[in-house]
């Protein structure tokens, strides 16, 4: 992301192979199919830490799971 850019666009591997510092995330936008947005945003702080972000990406590696095995069934 260059400086002055607000929003980022990638997979979490893209920001593991362009170095990208994940520190001072302030919130996380999933765009749904439909077009709907999902905002997380932290509750005790004004940015997200390591921690926070490794829980939102197990989750959401859980939620992807859990949709590939329904369409299979």
């Amino acid at each position: 992301m260059e400086q002055g850019e607000k929003s980022w666009r990638g997979s979490p591997l893209d920001m593991l192979i362009s170095d990208m510092d994940p520190n001072g995330i302030r919130e996380v936008v999933i765009e749904l199919e439909g077009g709907e947005t999902e905002t997380f945003r932290p509750r005790r702080r004004e940015v997200f830490h390591a921690y926070e972000l490794h829980e939102m990406a197990s989750y959401l590696h859980a939620v992807q799971a859990s949709i590939k095995k329904s369409q299979r069934d």
